[in-house]
This record gives C-alpha cells, structure tokens and sequence, in this order.
C-alpha cells in the first residue's frame, strides 16, 4: 500500500504529522503486546524444535547402537600378513588357529584364445565377426543342456535348413531326426544311433534367424547356457564389451599387441567353468578341453580342508590366502580377541550424547526467565544499535521453557530407564547397568546425567560382552529399547505442540495460535489505517477553517483600511 503525501500545518503552522504520530503510538500499544506475543510464541516453538532435533539424535544413536557389531567388535591379527590375512567377525571367539600350510590357491577357469582372421591374419579390436571362420549372421542356436528325447526349436522351420551338430562341432544326419513344425519339437527317428531316442547333451541346433551373430556361453555363474547378441558390423571391441558385461561372470581382456584374448570367470574354485557353442569355439580356436579353475587347498590345525574361493571363514574368522607355503616354512597363526576399547567407545559415544541432550533439557527447564525484557518492537528497535538488540534478544529469549513439565517429564523418564534396565544372567554383579560402570549418581541437579566408570566398564567387556550387549538391546528390559521409545513419545508430544521443522502452522498448537494472532494483528493495523486517516481528516478540516479565518480576516482588514 503506497502511503499518501501529506502537507500539513500550512494554514496554522503547526507540526500536524508529529502530532499524529505521537496519537498513533498509543494507539498502536495493543498491536505491539499482540507483535510480542507473537515473537514469544516463535521463540518458544523454535525451543521445543531444538530439544527434539536433540531427541531424534538421541533416538537414532540408541537404534545405531543396537546392531549386534557394537558390542561384539574384534581385533585380529596374522603371524604373517603376506601369506594370510585375517578379519575376527562378532561372533568369532577369543581364539587362535594355526594355519601349517597352503598347498593350491584356488583359481578361477582361464582359457586363451589365440585366433586368427578368414585371412589368416592376427585379430585386432576393430576386426569383425564376420571375418571370421565359422561365424555366420543371421544364425542361432538351440544347445541341449541335458540329455534328452526331444530337443525344442521355433515352430514352421524348414528343417532342411537346420543344422545339428554334435559336441565336437560334428554335423549330425538330419535323417536321422524328425522335425514338429506346429510344437517345435525335434526328436531321435534313429534309435540305433540314439538308443532309446535319447538326444545327447549339448547337441546342437542351427537355424537362420535375424541379421545379426549370436553367440553361446555358459559359466559357473549363469550355470545354463546364455546369448549374447551382436549386430551385423559387431567387431572384436563389442564383442569383449558384452563378454564384460555383469551378468556373464566372465572377464575378457583382448591384447592388441598379440592379438590374443584372455577369458577368466569371476568365480574361483573347481566348479568355475567357460563354455561356449561350437560356432564360437571354432571361429575362436578355442578347442575342445573345457577349462576349469581349482580349490584352494590348505591345512588348518593339521586337518586338511579346501575351499572354493581364497576368501574364505575359519571359526567366523574370514581368512585371505594370499600365498602358498609348506608346513616346512612355519605355520601362520591366526587369532581374534575382544575389541575392548572399540566397543567402550562405541558406548561412550552413546553416553555423551545422552548426556548432551540432558544438558540441553537442563539448561532450557532452568533458565531464568526476564520478563521485564519483552520482545522489542519495531521502533524500539529503530532506537537501538545491533549489539544492544543482541544483548536484549538474548535476555527477551530466555527462560522460554523454564520449568515446561514435557521437558521434566521426559528427563524423569529416562532417569529412570538407566535404574530399571535389567538383564536375566547367571552372574548377578552383571544384571544392572551400575554394575558394569554407568550410572546416574546421586547428584539430582545433574538432572539424571550418566557417569561412566571406565575401568568397571571395560572390566565387564572383557568379561562377558554378550552380557554387556544384552543389558543395552533386549527388547522389553534392556536399556536401548526403552529410551529409543520414550525419545520418540516425546519427539510426537512436542512436535504436536511446535511442529517439525518445516511444518506448516495448521500442523501444530502453537503454529495455529501465532496463525490467529496474525489474523487480529491484521484487523488493528487495518483499524490504526482508518485511525490515523480519521485524525488527519480531523486536522485538514482544521487547516480549513483556519484557512477561511485567516482569508476574512484579511478580507475585513482590508475593508476597514480602506474605509479610512
């Protein structure tokens, strides 16, 4: 709204816009208490937010805590790194294994492929598939994975046109089978060469089909033969991309210097397989041997064991192998033991957070509240410097939630979850928390602060961390549980009361009164507007007059003069 310019005080000489404004500044004293009303409202909700921005930390290091790994950490440590390494899992005991010796490190299967162009010549990455012998486009095939009467092909085929190939890549008498066009079921007419109609594992089927190269392969990882599909001008490049890809379990490096190509499952251990169709291992020179990886074969405590991966776990301790040795060269000796210092910290961290956030319950409840400093209104502000609006802000602001019964309450309440918490044990100075080094002291004005015995603590680490875990996390009487819920009771009492942060004013108590509040101190000040037009109305009719006075004032002066 544009404010008027007024001229005032030209006919009577008086300072009508001071006059006005000193009127209109008791008459805004109404709008001022409701402004301040309203500032103290704010202060106190963004209060409460800070106490439960502290209580849903609170909340969430109780949960974090609750994971088994806490109060379960291990050290660990090998004789010899460079042979075997070794991580202690929660559950590994306080123990040690000797490893005598490692014999075989398990592998994963490898082939090379040493292949050559139609041409003769070496491959490079941009040589295409289609250069090369015995990869055809437009073909694909159906590989029988296991033994079986029928093999299934697409439907309305001309069967002339397909070719069976055994194993070895030997094209099979397509005589000596019969073709289904309406089910797409091939089946062995000769039982003298397929006793039985039985259709030998991996027998395959070719047909034409599409523009571009398929290729067949299977690993320990995909365990049934897969495809891979490659458009017409696909080269060796895209070709090593797809055989990268994640869901073949294989790894493939071409080197262009030699033009050979290496393929590798991801997978180690006797069982890890490459196999490809025959297309591919013809074209490729693959050859007919299948290539396969090994265990690992190593010694523990004199029993021999093996393993399919160099990764592997011994009494939950997870062992790398990283060299073989003989039992001639020592053994390496593998141990775990208690984390105690990691585990004390873990639960320290939890402390001292509980304890920030009493502190901080504290330190609100007991504020002195200085009510004689209200929220500063907008022209006594105008009077003030920023370091005097400081330091009065500071004093207007506290005391916003001295003695607020939530905040006692709820530092009641988890006091009292410290002395309640309890755990069934068959040693008695381990049931309570106070036993094992954490307590709420006998200092009341603390507000229920926890005091941290270090030494009791680690003692009962060290003597039984599965007590320790149980007095914090069992769900009905262990201490984690409880005070995750009694900060998350709280968190929704007062967030009904100021909200989250972000929440939209209808969402909570104070929100909705600061909303009506705004609606009153809108109707004063649209009120004062009328009130202070009515007042410089009453002033202009004065002007007027006076004015008027004035004009037949001189109008009569100067009839009488001129009379003379």
């Amino acid at each position: 709204m544009t404010t008027p310019i007024r001229f005032g005080g030209l006919a009577s000489g008086i300072d009508t816009d001071t006059i006005i404004k000193q009127l209109m500044q008791a008459e805004r004293a109404p709008v001022d208490k409701l402004e301040q009303k309203k500032q103290t409202t704010e202060w106190k909700r963004d209060a409460y937010r800070e106490i439960n921005r502290s209580l849903m930390t609170l909340r969430n290091s109780a949960v974090d805590l609750m994971f088994s790994r806490n109060f379960y950490a291990k050290t660990s440590s090998s004789s010899d790194e460079s042979k075997i390494s070794v991580t202690a899992g929660p559950s590994s005991g306080n123990s040690a294994v000797r490893i005598d010796s490692v014999t075989q490190l398990a592998s994963s299967a490898t082939t090379i492929l040493d292949a050559v162009d139609r041409n003769g010549q070496k491959l490079t990455s941009t040589t295409k598939l289609s250069d090369m012998n015995g990869l055809v486009a437009g073909q694909k095939r159906i590989i029988q994975e296991t033994a079986g009467t029928e093999l299934t092909i697409p439907k309305d085929l001309d069967f002339s046109t397909v070719v069976l190939k055994d194993a070895a890549g030997n094209v099979l008498n397509s005589k000596d089978f019969s073709y289904d066009a309406a089910t797409g079921k091939v089946t062995a007419t000769n039982t003298t060469n397929y006793p039985g109609g039985v259709i030998p594992k991996d027998v395959s089927a070719s047909f034409a089909s599409g523009t571009g190269f398929e290729i067949q392969y299977k690993s320990s990882t995909t365990e049934t033969y897969q495809k891979i599909e490659l458009g017409a001008d696909a080269t060796v490049q895209d070709l090593m991309s797809k055989l990268n890809s994640k869901e073949t379990g294989l790894s493939a490096f071409f080197e262009s210097s030699t033009g050979k190509i290496s393929l590798s499952t991801k997978e180690t251990g006797a069982t890890s397989t490459i196999q490809f169709d025959t297309n591919f291992k013809s074209a490729f020179s693959m050859g007919t041997v299948v290539p396969t990886g090994q265990n690992a074969k190593f010694k523990v405590n004199g029993i021999e064991v093996e393993r399919a991966s160099n990764t592997t776990t011994i009494d939950n301790m997870t062992l790398t192998l990283k060299s073989s040795f003989l039992e001639t060269e020592g053994a390496v000796t593998l141990s775990a033991a208690t984390d105690t210092q990691k585990i004390f910290d873990n639960i320290k961290g939890f402390v001292d957070k509980y304890n920030e956030t009493i502190d901080l319950m504290n330190k609100k409840t007991r504020e002195e509240r200085f009510r004689s400093f209200a929220p500063l209104t907008q022209a006594q502000r105008d009077e003030l410097s920023e370091d005097e609006i400081k330091k009065w802000e500071e004093k207007a602001m506290s005391g916003m939630l001295r003695g607020d019964t939530i905040l006692r309450g709820t530092m009641d309440t988890l006091r009292s979850k410290w002395s309640g918490a309890t755990s069934s044990a068959n040693d008695l100075d381990m049931s309570r928390l106070f036993q094992i080094g954490l307590s709420t002291g006998s200092d009341f004005t603390n507000g229920g602060k926890i005091e941290l015995n270090e030494e009791k603590l680690k003692a009962a680490i060290e003597k039984d961390p599965e007590q320790v875990y149980k007095l914090f996390t069992d769900e009905k009487t262990g201490l984690l549980p409880q005070i995750r819920d009694t900060a998350k009771e709280s968190r929704e009492t007062i967030t009904r009361i100021a909200g989250a942060d972000g929440a939209g004013a209808p969402t909570y108590s104070l929100g909705r009164e600061m909303t009506q509040m705004d609606t009153r101190i809108k109707r004063l000040n649209d009120l004062l507007i009328d009130k202070e037009n009515a007042y410089y109305r009453r002033f202009a009719a004065m002007e007027t007059a006076m004015n008027q006075a004035n004009s037949q004032a001189a109008s009569l002066q100067q009839f009488l003069g001129g009379g003379m």
